[in-house]
């Protein structure tokens, strides 16, 4: 399966919410100073079927780049897989594999059954913050607070401006979880599917996914997609909620060693 062209054309309008970055002829090469341990925001990502693409290729414009923004991992995303390159193989090889995702489309708009929760659209204020930063604990892997005033400053700076909105589930008055939507070129992508621990299993998360996917479609977006990983029992909760697999995405991570910041 080929990515599809709408998950395209929001990677490469997301790439340009960050000044400098290069596009090239499989992808782009986007980093961030302002935010040097956020894996994503210094990367090199694979869009454009490649058959010959090399991992030196690749690493011929990372690398000084990641130099350039103090980088402290280098972090290579390969959203096109249909098409295997010597580059893909070689970063199998390589090693810091993190498991795959995948790329679902929604295919029709399915309503959530009717429960507890009560989902609103908010805009974030100073009390919301501190409440996000503790969810994104939630995903398995425990920042540092370096890193989640990082990941805080990125949404705060560059996300919001470009549209980020939000659908918080509430559950007898407390925040319960949320999902974020970013729509670039008429493509939305839903982000951040989280449920507090406390809450799990009482439909929040279907309730915040389906309110997202309707102001998605209300917005006059023509195309939507989310990652999950490949493994993850999410993935039939989307089914459920009318997404499809379209794509598979394999990234690489390492952290950043003396001969990489090294000419």
């Amino acid at each position: 399966m080929g990515l599809p062209e709408p998950v395209m054309s929001f990677c490469y309008a997301a790439s340009e919410l960050v000044p400098g970055t290069r596009r090239t002829p499989w992808g782009f090469v986007t980093v961030d100073p302002r935010f040097p341990s956020i894996w994503d925001a210094n990367n090199a990502t694979v869009l454009e079927p490649s058959p010959d693409l090399r991992a030196e290729d690749i690493d011929a414009v990372l690398t000084p780049e990641l130099r350039r923004a103090g980088a402290s991992h280098h972090h290579v995303e390969i959203w096109e897989t249909s098409v295997e390159s010597p580059a893909l193989r070689a970063m199998r090889r390589r090693g810091g594999r993190t498991r795959p995702d995948v790329v679902m489309m929604s295919e029709r708009i399915v309503d959530a059954e009717p429960g507890a929760v009560e989902v609103r659209e908010v805009d974030p204020d100073e009390d919301f913050w501190p409440w996000v930063r503790a969810s994104l604990n939630e995903f398995g892997t425990e920042h540092s607070n370096e890193v989640l005033d990082q990941l805080e400053g990125r949404t705060r700076t560059v996300f919001i401006p470009a549209g980020l909105r939000w659908f918080v589930g509430f559950v007898e008055g407390d925040r319960a979880g949320y999902t974020s939507l970013l729509s670039l070129r008429g493509v939305g992508y839903l982000d951040n599917v989280v449920t507090m621990p406390q809450f799990r299993g009482r439909g929040v998360a279907s309730a915040t996914v389906g309110r997202a996917i309707r102001a998605s479609h209300a917005s006059g977006n023509h195309a939507l997609f989310l990652l999950t990983e490949e493994d993850n029992p999410a993935r039939r909760l989307y089914e459920r909620l009318g997404f499809r697999v379209r794509a598979k995405v394999e990234s690489f991570t390492r952290p950043m060693s003396d001969e990489d910041r090294v000419d």
